[in-house]
């Protein structure tokens, strides 16, 4: 019996959710479109609804809107994934913050229905998610329904908070007693606004629109009216604006910075990097276990981890295993193909922000595998599993995709993915990236390409999210 880290590895113990709903689009006015096009709703007579008024009623009572919530990682001091941020997209929260207050709130309901759907007490563990809502939804309903411990209700378009301030500190009150805990997003420079960060754990900064100095103002500015918030740098884009952020008394951070492609200096291709891919290349290749026993035993390091990754408690082994012969056989090609991929995100010459990359490597690559699960065969799923992990081996190994791939055997389909974006693997790794990227249009146009309901890509993509953070513990 192989141990847990095995069987999360090769996916055979994951719980694959899958909705059996079937949802019908409907819209009606100018506003209440623009909503639409991001979570179309269905009645359950199919009828459409006559305005915003009573098309608020009709979500709450009787649909289930088929959106895909996505996810950004936010990253503690130590680079490590602490929880994530769940939002519908970024495309449509400003003209959602302009519109009406019904509209608002229906684009609240949208993602906290989805995020129920996805059953997201599954996914917190130790992690946080973090979730951003309008002043106009503390009241809902829906909210007591989400797990209270671990969900940050990030409050966001705080100008809204000073109508009825006093309404929504007792709603934040309430909400907090409940055991939630209370983020805050936005212009927080605004009057009347030290009750609400007095009642706030974590404090948002945008960083993405703002230079150096603004930033220290800012943060200035808050530690003068409150003390110890947890500060969260937003819209981190590169790296070296993390760098940056980092050194300042932010406590997580947030943003595209850990999959961002830079102009890198220096290859990270170390002598540990370059033994590993050795090593896929002769599993590619067919190579006899002894072929590979003698390959290990040349390299100590490599060696002792193998040994003490098949004798771990959870392994389930009745003997220990003192030779690499018996830990390949035990192991199998395809669970050593697997593991030998994911070491190299711990191998060489690397750094903290190493693990927060694989965690996302691992989403990508599960979510792809899992989309295909009715589709391909179990050995194509396999190939398109590697091929979501190699995805992002450009950005670890800081050099272009072209270059990684020429050193590495892989299936002609993953390397037509991978570098031309075509072929029969494309639509499934394009279909997890755009949930990293918030691209709704993009995943709404894959799912239809592959025979996917929307739905289904969020119960898909719980299940990645919790798999990965299994793998990575």
């Amino acid at each position: 019996m192989l141990n847990r880290f095995m069987k999360l590895l090769s996916g055979k113990d994951a719980k694959q959710s899958k909705p059996d709903e079937k949802i019908t689009p409907a819209a009606d006015s100018a506003e209440f479109k623009r909503l639409n096009q991001l979570a179309p709703v269905s009645s359950k007579n199919g009828s459409l609804p006559a305005s915003e008024e009573n098309a608020e009623e009709l979500i709450a009572e009787n649909t289930i809107p088929p959106s895909v919530v996505c996810r950004e990682a936010v990253l503690n001091k130590e680079q490590k994934v602490a929880g994530y941020s769940f939002t519908l997209s970024r495309n449509i929260n400003e003209r959602v913050r302009a519109s009406s207050t019904i509209v608002q709130r229906l684009y609240d309901e949208v993602l906290l229905r989805n995020i129920l759907n996805m059953d997201i007490q599954r996914l917190l563990g130790h992690r946080l998610a973090f979730i951003p809502i309008l002043p106009s939804t503390l009241d809902h309903p829906l909210l007591e329904q989400l797990p209270k411990e671990g969900t940050v209700l990030v409050v966001s378009a705080l100008e809204q908070c000073f109508a009825g301030s006093s309404v929504l500190i007792n709603k934040l009150n309430a909400l907090k007693k409940l055991g939630f805990r209370i983020g805050l997003q936005g212009d927080t420079d605004l009057p009347e606004m030290q009750p609400f960060m007095e009642l706030a754990e974590f404090i948002f900064i945008d960083i993405g629109k703002n230079d150096l100095p603004t930033i220290t103002t800012q943060i200035s500015a808050i530690s003068k009216l409150v003390f110890d918030k947890n500060l969260v740098a937003t819209n981190i884009k590169t790296l070296d604006e993390f760098h940056v952020c980092i050194k300042l008394p932010f406590a997580y951070f947030q943003g595209q910075f850990v999959t961002s492609r830079e102009a890198w200096a220096t290859p990270r291709m170390d002598t540990g990097r370059i033994k590993i891919l050795d090593l896929l290349n002769r599993i590619r290749q067919d190579a006899e276990i002894a072929e590979l026993a003698q390959a290990f035993k040349q390299d100590p390091a490599l060696s002792f981890k193998i040994l003490r990754y098949i004798n771990s408690a959870g392994s389930g082994l009745a003997n220990k295993v003192n030779s690499i012969d018996q830990a390949l056989l035990i192991l199998g090609r395809q669970n050593l193909y697997r593991w030998l991929t994911l070491l190299l995100f711990t191998s060489g010459a690397g750094d903290a922000l190493d693990w927060a990359l694989m965690e996302n490597a691992l989403v990508r690559a599960r979510l792809a595998e899992l989309s295909a699960s009715d589709s391909l065969p179990a050995n194509e799923r396999d190939e398109l599993f590697v091929t979501g992990i190699f995805s992002l081996l450009d950005i670890l190994l800081h050099l272009p995709m072209e270059k990684v791939l020429a050193q590495v055997s892989l299936p002609p389909l993953a390397v037509e993915a991978l570098l031309h974006k075509k072929g029969k693997y494309a639509p499934y790794l394009e279909l997890a990236i755009a949930c990293e990227e918030f691209d709704q249009e993009r995943i709404t146009v894959l799912a239809k390409h592959l025979g996917l309901e929307v739905a289904h890509v969020n119960a898909y993509h719980a299940d990645a999210l919790i798999w990965a953070e299994q793998v990575n513990e």
